[in-house]
């Protein structure tokens, strides 16, 4: 009888557990979490901390709900006893201004690790750049260059002041290494942050502190900034769709696609003025230059269209000028080139 009773209260505990199961799995909670308003402002993470548009002004709304890093201040005034150097923080909003005390674009922050809560807020918002790293833009990063290779070009990018950080720096000594050879091939290997120590002249210097690490078999590891010191990416001096990363190198997939279409793009003009010129003439023009006796055509070829034209009509017939800047190509009416005035 006991082991009956017990085999009942077992088979009920059972029932009723199934019971509840299934009873909690049929129950949907609804979300009363309202939507964020900010969903629709997406970060770009081509940038580091740099402010974007949002009701007619530039603010950090587009950051609302991104990592920080906090990479220390020591030019600061305001000592900052809340943010730790290597700590991460999540943006949980924008506060208003507080113009009393100088403060613009302000943050308010959470500390991901303690769930502590905190603000930033300073009048030159460019210090942000040096002062927070966003995970996004850095793992960004990571992902465009990050075991790739890359073209050595040489100090392209612009360099106001040829301060250490202008250059490629070596990761051992970091001493500036000079005379290194363009053409060169070198690695991506990592990316880090180096952040800024007192002495090192970099007080009203706004890049971010993101590095980038080469390596090349003959000089080492290097590393140079991601930035220049006006907090912004180097511009591309050559005018193409692929910009200089650090000022000093190109990707060489791309420089090789690049220097490959070029060439066939010369190898083409080449037989299609030898065809119509013979190979004499066909190099001349290759050269950019030109000689009495060529025609019309074969100028246009060499020098392209000229500046203007001048006629003189004569008895004799009709003579050309035609102007290059501080150079003067003459031709008779037949069309060939008579002399020419540098």
């Amino acid at each position: 009888m006991k082991q009956k009773k017990a085999n009942n209260a077992v088979l009920f505990i059972i029932i009723a557990l199934l019971l509840s199961t299934r009873v909690h799995s049929q129950i949907t909670i609804m979300s009363t979490e309202a939507k964020s308003k900010y969903d629709n402002f997406v970060y770009d993470s081509l940038r580091n901390m740099s402010t974007g548009k949002y009701e007619d002004k530039y603010t950090y709304h587009h950051l609302i709900g991104q990592t920080l890093m906090y990479c220390g201040d020591p030019y600061s005034y305001r000592t900052r006893i809340n943010f730790q150097e290597g700590n991460y923080y999540r943006v949980e909003g924008i506060l208003p201004d507080d113009v009393g005390k100088g403060l613009y674009h302000r943050l308010s922050l959470i500390n991901i690790d303690t769930g502590e809560k905190s603000e930033e807020g300073d009048i030159f918002t460019e210090k942000y750049n040096f002062r927070w790293v966003v995970l996004g833009h850095y793992e960004k990063m990571k992902s465009l260059y990050v075991n790739k290779d890359f073209m050595y070009l040489g100090n392209k990018g612009y360099v106001s002041y040829m301060k250490q950080q202008d250059n490629l720096i070596h990761l051992e000594t970091d001493t500036v290494t000079k005379n290194i050879a363009t053409g060169t091939v070198w690695t991506c290997v990592d990316i880090q942050v180096k952040p800024r120590k007192k002495g090192d002249r970099m007080d009203i210097d706004k890049r971010s502190p993101i590095v980038l690490i080469f390596d090349n078999p003959q000089y080492g590891k290097h590393y140079c900034y991601l930035e220049d010191e006006s907090g912004k990416p180097y511009k591309n001096i050559y005018e193409e769709e692929m910009p200089l990363v650090c000022g000093k190198f190109q990707l060489k997939s791309y420089y090789d696609n690049v220097k490959a279409l070029d060439i066939a793009t010369k190898n083409r003009r080449k037989a299609d003025l030898t065809r119509k010129y013979g190979a004499s003439m066909a190099n001349l023009i290759l050269e950019g230059k030109i000689r009495i006796g060529m025609s019309k055509n074969m100028c246009r070829d060499s020098w392209g269209e000229p500046d203007d034209i001048n006629k003189t009509i004569t008895t004799y017939g009709t003579t050309e000028q035609w102007v290059y800047g501080y150079s003067y190509v003459y031709f008779d009416e037949k069309g060939q080139i008579t002399a020419i005035q540098n």
